[in-house]
């Protein structure tokens, strides 16, 4: 066993037995949890710190991390707090989920049982929340966060909002739980996580997690049958796509019929206007953007037709729900090259690895395709919660290629 192995082992397993009550309460526990885990199970042999091959993504990364870091300098928010947050949690989330990743034998299985809990008993209160309209959640927002001065619409939202949030973790993580339940001979298992991740996507109003569930479907499918070319192309695709989609966007929402726009739910009708806005934000700074969580001070002022009427709403909310044009305002078409770049090294040493298995092509493409979903139509790109989240579902298709039983596939 390599020195600090029951470090890693007990971070893996403390990660994900609290990966159920922190997704109860909404998720947002999981990012400092996993950064403080990785902490305990940072490496010390030096093995760890000596790769076969340069990691070119890894370095590229850097880039992209340390350039959005930087425009800070010219961002017109006055709060310094993302830059300790991103700058110190993202190598934090990455160092887990490759440290805790290569854990084998015994604590790889003690992990994989504590993923198991996780995934099921997150998706039985979810599904538990469907059937009785959210009672246990309704109840606490009344109870203990004292909501009784909110109209009954608004504790609805509350509510709506923070089971949305506890199913993002459920999302990431069913596919790649199911895959390893396959293949450990629980076919069964595995069809009640995604049922039950399904039922979740499906519930609480949250139409972008209803989207993730579905690309994550047919992106899983398609891997299945062409496990390398499907990874090349999916990562190629969405670099092309953080550099051509913010320039496209304002045109082809331009376009849009009315009757169209008019069928749409109100909050994918207040998606269109906030990434007008953006769109034109980003044509007045288009190269260096305006800076690190420049998001929060550019609102402005827009109008949604909603329940008949029209309502005034913000133009920005916090963030442009929308990743690509996130990372362009932020940190303009110098941070979107860099971002491409990672996504073309990353895609490309994943796609070319020897010991790719059909099934560990399959999680990657679902974890990926689930989070770009949830952050292309709805979340912030530098959300901590997120991100810890990712790591966890990384980890668990890290998993995916442990065990020797998992054949390579061939590159044809």
């Amino acid at each position: 066993m390599q020195r600090g192995e029951t470090r890693a082992g007990w971070a893996g397993l403390l990660a994900f037995a609290f990966a159920f009550p922190f997704g109860v309460a909404g998720s947002l526990m999981i990012a400092p949890w996993v950064s403080l885990l990785a902490i305990l199970a940072f490496p010390v042999h030096t093995s760890f710190w000596r790769p076969e091959r340069p990691p070119w993504a890894l370095f590229v990364a850097t880039g992209f991390l340390g350039w959005a870091l930087i425009s800070y300098l010219w961002s017109p928010h006055d709060d310094p707090g993302q830059i300790w947050r991103t700058g110190l949690g993202v190598p934090l989330y990455i160092l887990f989920a490759i440290r805790v990743g290569q854990v084998d034998g015994p604590w790889q299985r003690r992990i994989e049982a504590a993923m198991l809990f996780a995934v099921i008993a997150l998706g039985l209160f979810l599904f538990s929340e469907t059937v009785f309209d959210g009672a246990a959640t309704r109840g606490f927002k009344l109870g203990a966060e004292e909501h009784h001065d909110l109209s009954e619409f608004s504790i609805d939202v509350l509510v709506n909002r923070s089971l949305g949030h506890a199913a993002v973790p459920l999302l990431l993580l069913s596919m790649p739980v199911a895959l390893i339940s396959w293949r450990e001979g629980g076919p069964v298992v595995g069809i009640v996580v995604m049922l039950l991740a399904g039922v979740a996507a499906f519930s609480f109003e949250t139409q972008v997690n209803m989207v993730a569930f579905v690309l994550g479907s047919v992106a899983a499918v398609l891997t299945a049958f062409w496990p390398r070319t499907m990874l090349a192309s999916l990562f190629g695709l969405l670099a092309g796509g953080v550099i051509v989609l913010p320039l496209i966007m304002p045109g082809l929402i331009d376009v849009i019929p009315d009757s169209w726009r008019s069928a749409l739910p109100a909050s994918f009708e207040w998606r269109l206007q906030i990434w007008s806005y953006t769109g034109d934000l980003i044509r007045e700074q288009p190269w260096f953007g305006y800076g690190l969580d420049a998001s929060r001070p550019l609102n402005g002022e827009a109008e949604v037709f909603a329940f008949g009427e029209l309502h005034s709403v913000e133009a920005l909310p916090m963030h442009p729900h929308n990743a690509t044009l996130h990372v362009w305002l932020e940190t303009g078409a110098v941070g979107a090259a860099l971002l491409a770049g990672v996504l073309v090294a990353l895609g490309g040493r994943i796609a070319a690895a020897q010991q790719l298995s059909r099934l560990q092509a399959v999680g990657v493409a679902w974890v990926v395709v689930v989070y770009v979903s949830l952050i292309v139509f709805s979340y912030g790109v530098w959300q901590e919660w997120h991100q810890g989240t990712v790591a966890l579902a990384a980890t668990s298709v890290f998993f995916l290629a442990a065990r020797k039983r998992a054949r390579p596939i061939s590159h044809a």
